[in-house]
């Protein structure tokens, strides 16, 4: 009996991050137009492959701010798919020149920090906004109020499930389907089988948009969540398990498999140190959970594809924004995972820039900043101490 328990738990796990690509994938989906199948049996694939080429539990996430201005921006799939591409070329550049590893060794490790609480900090405000929402744009509405106490529910459950070890992501993923079903009935006209998918390279005008608009602010922050920080979550999380969990194979994967997005209209993604914490919280231990939510990702895309975001948007927001809640927290006490105030005090300080901002790249600049400005007043008391020692003799 524990096999199949242990196998529930891993299942739990690897659906911990759930509350974050579920949303973004439909929206990108539905609202610029992305390749169903593409998206959703693409993701599958990533997850199944670093399963097996990591061997420890790792994330695959979409790009954040990549995706939130792709949204905001209302840009084609075509543009996308650029932007995708020269994501993959910059993180393939780092890894073939040797560029990741040497500066994730000379990263700051107050300042992968801050990172990481700054990404606590987006995902409060990520789950608060998916909450108030209510429901799905098109769909029967929700009142606002009922969908935050869901979220605060659902991230109650899983706090109680994770004390007494049971899978609290497959309860609150559940219940969320069943309020969304319960809400809006059973959609109809579903049908089977893939998208059809294509092979294209978009122009040259779309290369030069999605330079500006997408990919020079996501650079600097996959680099540092998805690379570094990703890196440091793991280590933290599975010790000597995590060996193969280095920045230049994370920069490869997110080359490689950016590569592939792009060419096919599929979701852009990354790691994330935020991932990490997710799958490990929720129950992940092994490569088990996260190749099963990979297999399930395909299987879906390919057995649904058009007809999927349909399905997935049954789950109510508030049980989705209830998960993002509990990633938070338990994100939080990681990047607080320090034993010096001062520290503690630069990597507070980016996240709540961060979080004013409403901008990761802006945060991470200040933190750079209050790191140099720390250095050169630590010189300065030293030179300021080491003139007194002379005068005095």
């Amino acid at each position: 009996m524990s096999k199949p328990r242990g196998f529930v738990r891993e299942l739990a796990g690897g659906l911990g991050d759930s509350g974050l690509l579920i949303p973004i994938a439909v929206a990108m989906v539905t609202l610029n137009g992305l390749n169903a199948t593409a998206v959703f049996a693409g993701a599958g694939l990533t997850y199944a492959v670093t399963a097996l080429y990591f061997r420890v539990p790792v994330p695959v996430q979409p790009l954040k701010a990549f995706a939130a201005a792709a949204i905001a921006l209302q840009l084609d799939a075509t543009t996308i798919a650029a932007g995708t591409l020269l994501m993959a070329a910059a993180m393939a550049l780092l890894a073939l020149t040797g560029a990741a590893a040497w500066l994730a060794e000379r990263f700051p490790e107050v300042l992968i920090r801050g990172i990481q609480a700054s990404v606590a900090l987006l995902l409060v405000k990520a789950a608060v906004e998916l909450a108030e929402r209510g429901n799905w744009e098109g769909a029967p509405s929700i009142d606002p109020t009922a969908s935050i106490a869901m979220a605060l529910a659902a991230c109650g459950v899983l706090v109680a499930a994770r004390a007494a070890r049971w899978p609290g992501t497959l309860f609150v993923l559940g219940a969320g389907a069943i309020v969304g079903v319960a809400v809006a009935g059973l959609p109809s006209g579903l049908g089977l089988g893939p998208e059809p998918i294509t092979v294209a390279i978009p122009d040259g005008p779309s290369f030069a948009v999605a330079l500006t608009a997408l990919v020079i602010a996501q650079i600097p922050l996959t680099f540092g969540n998805s690379v570094v920080a990703t890196a440091d979550a793991e280590r933290d999380y599975f010790g000597g398990g995590a060996a193969r969990v280095t920045p230049s194979r994370l920069a490869t994967s997110i080359g490689v498999t950016n590569l592939l997005t792009g060419l096919t209209h599929g979701l852009p993604t990354c790691h994330g140190a935020g991932g990490v914490t997710a799958h490990y919280k929720l129950g992940a231990r092994t490569l088990i959970a996260t190749l099963s939510v990979g297999i399930i990702l395909f299987v879906l895309g390919v057995g649904l594809g058009e007809s999927l975001p349909v399905v997935l948007r049954l789950i109510a927001p508030g049980a989705l924004a209830g998960m993002l809640l509990y990633v938070a927290i338990q994100h939080g006490m990681l990047a607080a995972n320090q034993d010096r105030l001062d520290d503690r005090v630069v990597a507070a300080a980016v996240g709540a820039i961060t979080i004013l901002s409403g901008n990761l790249a802006i945060g991470f600049g200040a933190g750079v900043v209050l790191l140099l400005a720390r250095a050169g007043s630590r010189r300065l008391v030293e030179r300021q101490r080491t003139h007194a020692r002379t005068t005095q003799t």
